[in-house]
């Protein structure tokens, strides 16, 4: 897509607008916006760690808003070479805004786009529904399974888990991977919406010439 000096200085201004009004959005509704999710992260949770049962997944207040759980272990595990009886529980804890970033991102790139009707920005912003949908089941629930492995494993052998050269999701998310996953997310929405776009449009009128026969 080649961008003309005029379609940068509308991305600009409407980035201008639109980036404000969502922050005091997520801001004033974050926590609701949330609690729509617990349902949906709970039971990826419970899929990402097969060996547990999750217990307690809720919002509460550590220094700031976060989402807690706890699970308990439903089987005899074997951990960094220990065998861990079934029955212990695990806590962990993870900050509640990063729920809010991916709508955030998702709703400006579409709010910003160039060449987009108000319908337009409509239609990117249910098309965007579906990747947002991936985005939440990618990033709260299994940054959480991923800590609790973490703290099960450093309250084990802390000296071995320390050396580790393994990156683990949350690592990766909170290294730049949870905007760079909403980033092409959105593009991955864009390309949809361009898609659909194009089937919808009717087809062009065929034009026949030739010469006209003029009947008396």
């Amino acid at each position: 897509m080649s961008l003309s000096r005029r379609d940068i200085e509308g991305i600009a201004l409407r980035l201008l607008f639109w980036l404000p009004v969502l922050f005091m959005l997520g801001w004033l509704y974050g926590r609701q916006y949330a609690n729509i999710w617990l349902p949906v992260y709970r039971g990826m949770l419970d899929w990402a760690l097969s060996d547990f049962r999750v217990l307690t997944l809720d919002i509460g207040f550590m220094h700031e808003l976060v989402f807690k759980t706890q699970v308990i272990a439903e089987r005899i595990m074997v951990v960094e070479g220990q065998v861990l009886p079934s029955g212990f529980t695990v806590n962990a804890s993870t900050p509640m805004y990063i729920a809010v970033v991916h709508p955030i991102i998702l709703a400006v790139v579409a709010l910003i786009w160039p060449g987009l009707n108000w319908s337009g920005r409509i239609v990117r912003l249910l098309v965007s529904l579906p990747c947002l949908l991936l985005l939440e089941l990618l990033d709260v629930p299994l940054v959480l399974a991923s800590s609790i492995n973490d703290l099960l494993s450093y309250s084990i052998n802390p000296t071995e888990d320390q050396a580790s050269l393994l990156v683990d999701w949350v690592h990766v998310m909170d290294g730049g991977g949870r905007f760079a996953l909403s980033f092409a997310a959105a593009i991955m929405a864009a390309v949809i919406h361009q898609r659909l776009t194009k089937w919808g449009a009717p087809p062009e009128s065929l034009s026949f010439s030739g010469n006209k026969t003029d009947v008396r």
